[in-house]
C-alpha cells in the first residue's frame, strides 16, 4: 500500500487532479456524445470526484484512464442499486 507523499505540494496535487479529471471528462463526453458541461457537473457530484481530491488515496497520480474506470464502476453500481428488484411469484 502506498503511503501519501508529503513531498508533493498540495497545489501540485490539485493541479494534477484537475488536469487528470479534465482529460478524462473531455474523452468521456466525446465518446458518449454528451456535452462536456453536463458530464462535468455529474462528475462533480460523484464519490469518484471526492476520492480524486482526497489526496491520501493518490488517485490523482494514476491518470485519466484509471479515473474513468473508477467513475464507470461507480455509475454501474448506482444503476444496480436503482434498478427495480424482480420479485419471484412462486
Amino acid at each position: 500500500m502506498n503511503t501519501p507523499d508529503s513531498s508533493v505540494p498540495t497545489k501540485t496535487k490539485e493541479a494534477t487532479a484537475i488536469a487528470v479529471m479534465r482529460c478524462m471528462l473531455v474523452r468521456y463526453a466525446r465518446e458518449k456524445g454528451v456535452p462536456f458541461e453536463r458530464v462535468a457537473l455529474e462528475f462533480a457530484r460523484s464519490k469518484t470526484y471526492e476520492d480524486l481530491f482526497d489526496f491520501d488515496d493518490e488517485i490523482w497520480r494514476e491518470g485519466p484512464t484509471y479515473l474513468r474506470v473508477l467513475y464507470e464502476e461507480e455509475l454501474a453500481e448506482r444503476r444496480r442499486e436503482e434498478a427495480p428488484t424482480k420479485m419471484n411469484d412462486n
